[in-house]
């Protein structure tokens, strides 16, 4: 009796380590895809809340009386610009832009938080906002003319 193993043992044990491996790898992938998505949602939501909090505090970046906080979501460039509002005429206040990566906007949105916490001034109540990460799942983030922000995550 030979000790060892034939040709087609070995060649069943490395198709089942071949399809072992293709699962993994792409489980991987989804659960990195998800992984950019829920992140992309947290910035989002941080970005809101920021700007949320400097509209609330009146902490304005422009000459002239303060009336909110814009913020605009930019489909085109996947972007997130925050400015003061004053009623200075043309407005004065800087532009920060904020890039969220791995993600695709569904739609452009403008968000003005009204300054002493007098809540969100909205096309549509509440806004929800949408996004896509590379595989097509979509992600929410609802916001309420109160002032309320919440991350939806998946639909």
């Amino acid at each position: 009796m030979k000790n060892g193993y034939t040709l087609i043992e070995l060649m069943i044990a490395m198709t089942i380590i071949g399809i072992v491996v293709s699962m993994g790898i792409s489980a991987y992938g989804r659960a990195q895809d998800k992984q950019i998505g829920q992140s992309a949602a947290e910035q989002i939501v941080s970005v809101l809340k920021e700007n949320q909090t400097i509209a609330s505090i009146g902490a304005k970046d422009c000459t002239g009386k303060f009336v909110g906080q814009q913020v605009s979501i930019t489909a085109d460039t996947n972007e997130l610009s925050a400015k003061s509002l004053c009623d200075t005429n043309p407005p004065d206040g800087a532009i920060v832009t904020t890039s969220v990566p791995g993600i695709l906007f569904t739609s452009s949105y403008t968000i003005i938080f009204n300054p002493l916490s007098l809540g969100v001034a909205l096309t549509s109540n509440p806004l929800q906002i949408a996004f896509k990460n590379a595989t097509g799942t979509i992600y929410s983030i609802r916001i309420h003319s109160s002032g309320t922000i919440e991350n939806l995550g998946t639909q």
